[in-house]
């Protein structure tokens, strides 16, 4: 039987991997992600995040083998998978900077969270583009440590104070629609998007072994789906299902609910630190995308020719002109929707080609790990509502059309 593949030497030890992972993964999912979750399942929603904790779990493990969609599937998944995934980023830009405006908003134009959306994304692109917003191991520690302390201390508020009573005359509200578990486990798999950061780094990230990533994932997953699972009860408990699902800003709401109205800064602050740090973190995953594209010709050829002379500015400030262009046109659940349903047809590929490849090996085990990533993920795109899936499939077969039509290779 073949050994697993050796990738790069192990330079970043388990603990700093188990800190980037986090880094990558609590940035939106805490902030915003439960209250769409909520908007079907109300309370189900507690039993959707399992199902997500599984789906990113075999997700994770098949992104670790670096198997590649085009050379294992084909050119035309090779360009579904990737126009999912870019799709996907870019709906999650929009919601991130979205989200900090609604958080920080004040702070920056008050009553115009717009306004701050925009100012964050000019920030996050020039970032970029500069080369001074660069994340190390240190970097992820800090960022980490700060948001991990203000969930820790919204968790704690809201789990230590009674909820406020129901006003007179008022019915309990419905527990939610256990039918729509699927619906929020789709959603709540935004929440562990990021991994790609620990399973498979770019070059201009920290590297790690295989090994330390393998055993790094389970440890990953199980804190963040911990602290997910601490927040969506203590937000449960001092909103309710139906006040949940309207939130723009949960935590906030929460905290001033548990008569924490004094926290409502630190809550900010930590939402700025962490929505900011991971739109950084997207817009560069687009641009890596982008620059991977143009190399295959697969994009405009005056990007190929800047990519390969190493000049990426141009890329970033042409990605953060498209999130621009797309943040007055999207809803906040709607993006969240697309999005959710984009990333999950590109790992449906993913875990596809890694099975593919692994039947090549006799790699029994991770084979089937990847055929049960498969198939979960497709469950759960299927659970997202009608028109989600219609867009989605419009924008997949757009996105293809046009790679084969620049790139002249249609087969």
């Amino acid at each position: 039987m073949l050994e697993p593949r050796q990738h790069t030497n192990t330079k970043t030890r388990l603990p700093g991997v188990v800190v980037l992972g986090m880094g990558a993964m609590i940035g939106l999912g805490p902030f915003l992600l439960l209250a769409p979750a909520a908007a079907g399942a109300g309370t189900w929603l507690l039993a959707g995040l399992p199902l997500a904790a599984i789906a990113a779990l075999c997700a994770m493990y098949s992104t670790s083998e670096r198997s590649s969609i085009r050379e294992h599937m084909g050119r035309w998944p090779g360009r579904v998978a990737a126009t999912g995934r870019f799709v996907a980023l870019g709906c999650l830009a929009v919601v991130l900077a979205t989200t900090f405006g609604q958080y920080c908003g004040q702070y920056l134009a008050p009553d115009q969270p717009r306004v701050a959306a925009f100012a964050v994304l000019a920030v996050a692109v020039l970032g970029n583009a500069s080369g001074l917003l660069r994340w190390g191991t240190g970097l992820a520690w800090l960022i980490g440590g700060v948001v991990l302390v203000v969930l820790v201390l919204v968790i704690a508020a809201c789990l230590a104070v009674p909820p406020p009573p129901a006003p007179l005359g008022t019915s309990a509200p419905p527990a939610g629609d256990p039918r729509s578990l699927m619906t929020a486990a789709a959603v709540l798999f935004l929440g562990f998007a990021g991994f790609e950061r620990v399973t498979a780094p770019a070059k201009d990230e920290p590297q790690h072994g295989w090994r330390t990533t393998r055993r790094s994932i389970p440890v990953i997953v199980g804190i963040v789906t911990a602290l997910y699972a601490l927040l969506a009860i203590g937000l449960l408990r001092q909103l309710g299902p139906a006040r949940l699902a309207l939130s723009p800003t949960p935590l906030r709401d929460a905290v001033i609910a548990a008569d924490g109205a004094v926290m409502v800064p630190f809550v900010e602050f930590g939402a700025g630190v962490g929505l900011a740090s991971c739109l950084v973190l997207v817009l560069a995953a687009m641009r890596r995308m982008v620059v991977e594209a143009a190399i295959e010709r697969e994009v405009a050829t005056s990007l190929a020719a800047i990519a390969r002379a190493g000049r990426t500015w141009p890329v970033d400030l042409v990605v953060g002109g498209f999130v621009a262009l797309a943040l007055p046109l999207l809803d906040t659940t709607d993006a969240v929707h697309l999005a959710a349903c984009c990333v999950l047809v590109h790992y449906a590929f993913a875990n596809a080609a890694t099975r593919v490849e692994l039947v090549e090996q006799d790699r029994t085990a991770p084979m089937r790990t990847a055929c049960f990533g498969l198939g979960i993920s497709v469950m759960l795109a299927m659970s997202l509502p009608p028109m989600t899936l219609l867009t989605t499939l419009g924008v997949l077969a757009a996105g293809s059309c046009l790679g084969a039509l620049i790139s002249q290779r249609w087969r």
